[in-house]
């Protein structure tokens, strides 16, 4: 097996005592300088003026007011890795960081610069007696920032993907949710009927569309079955049964008409705002997509959501596609002691429902109030078992990913392959291209 390439993202040594808490008692960063305790440094993902820009920016106020503590904190967008890549080997630029599993992967796990946090959770929460990170963060949303065992990531926000509807165009749907995806395609198929769009997908993004099949798998076959069939060099997963179901799915979808007309030409987010104006019943994504839409959305709409239908009952344990935002401390980090104090400090209830208001979202906290945009998601992820967007496949298989699936995959999506066709070119292109990769 061909590790340079399927796991050259996760490989991760033990060298050096890492940064915030790796031990039980915590201790110094392996590699840097004690610091002062008196201050750290913090780059954010969020831009300034950004809903969560604004919640960490009140809390890093609250925190410093509190304990003395100074943060100094940049705004750095979405590249914050990309920026903070370069000093990671020497003294990291920051000593605190947030981002989401599959970037921390690929550019600080793979080079072995990304701390283990487990010890932060026996961090205890400031203002809460008798309780530590560990006893409020449910061990299923901290499975959703772990590389190779090691907590890499500290989950503070919660995003959950599903069918999104307006609850006023499907009145009591969500009081008795389909039981199956036959019993839902039935519901798509009353839409068909009366002459509506059932479904909104831009297929120009190769990843909205993969959302589709890769649903298919783990809900017949549950977490790890996309991810194993991705691994097998061979390629000839990809052509048993269950896996060709999965592509006659998405076929049925494509070419019985069951997206919005346009979907396969158009550019993003064309299709999007159609559903949010009520021209496509629902729309499989990402909880964002209430604060991304809201500009546009039809005045009153109600934005509920169903976790997406599997083969098996419906209730606890059923696998619901997620994925975590967290703290991502550097191997070398100087000022970990003032971070673990942060950290735990940003856990507590109270910033952590100042959080959730200002952003309107969910966070790793299930004893928080959530809007009510995001109440159908919330529910979803505390009732069920949520596991790493497309299976983890998209940041452990990045360039089979990308060079081999997302083009097949989207050929597939538009009808322009059948689901036989996809299957078979889908097992022969993956066995070619681990055969190049050696």
């Amino acid at each position: 097996m061909n590790r340079r390439l399927i796991r050259r993202t996760a490989a991760m040594s033990v060298a050096g005592a890492l940064a915030l808490g790796l031990t039980a008692c915590g201790g110094s960063t392996g590699g840097a300088a004690a610091g002062s305790g008196k201050e750290l440094t913090y780059w954010s993902m969020w831009k300034e003026g950004e809903p969560q820009q604004k919640a960490l920016s009140a809390a890093i106020d609250d925190f410093t007011a509190e304990t003395g503590i100074q943060v100094k904190v940049q705004w750095q967008g979405r590249d914050v890795l990309k920026k903070l890549q370069p000093t990671l080997h020497g003294v990291p630029a920051a000593d605190l960081v947030d981002r989401n599993l599959p970037q921390v992967k690929s550019m600080m796990v793979s080079t072995n610069t990304a701390s283990d946090l487990s010890g932060v959770l026996k961090e205890p929460i400031p203002g809460e007696p008798g309780k530590t990170v560990g006893d409020v963060v449910p061990a299923k949303y901290l499975e959703l920032g772990k590389a190779d065992g090691k907590q890499v990531v500290l989950p503070y926000a919660i995003v959950a993907n599903g069918l999104w509807y307006d609850g006023n165009s499907f009145p009591g749907l969500g009081h008795k949710p389909p039981k199956d995806w036959d019993a839902f395609q039935a519901t798509l198929a009353g839409e068909k009927k009366a002459g509506r769009a059932p479904l909104a997908l831009d297929a120009d993004i190769p990843d909205y569309g993969a959302y589709w099949y890769s649903n298919f798998v783990v809900g017949a076959m549950g977490p790890g079955s996309f991810h194993a069939a991705a691994a097998d060099e061979s390629g000839k997963r990809w052509k048993e049964p269950s896996y060709v179901k999965a592509a006659q799915r998405v076929s049925t979808l494509a070419r019985g008409g069951y997206f919005a007309e346009g979907y396969d030409a158009s550019k993003f987010p064309a299709i999007q705002q159609k559903w949010a104006t009520g021209k496509a019943g629902f729309l499989l994504m990402g909880s964002w997509i209430a604060g991304e839409t809201k500009p546009y959305a039809t005045p009153g709409f109600d934005f509920r959501m169903l976790p997406f239908p599997t083969d098996g009952a419906p209730g606890s344990g059923a696998p619901i596609e997620a994925t975590t935002f967290g703290w991502v401390v550097p191997s070398k980090a100087k000022e970990g002691e003032a971070a673990r104090k942060f950290v735990a400090f940003l856990y507590g209830k109270k910033q952590m429902q100042a959080y959730a208001d200002e952003a309107q979202g969910i966070v790793a906290r299930e004893d928080i109030e959530v809007a009510p945009a995001m109440a159908d998601a919330a529910a979803a992820l505390k009732e069920n078992t949520p596991y790493n967007t497309f299976d983890g496949v998209d940041m452990d298989f990045a360039e089979w990913w990308t060079k081999t699936f997302h083009p097949l995959h989207t050929k597939l999506v538009t009808g322009k392959i059948s689901a036989q066709d996809f299957s078979d070119q889908l097992a022969t292109q993956s066995a070619d291209f681990w055969k190049r990769a050696g």
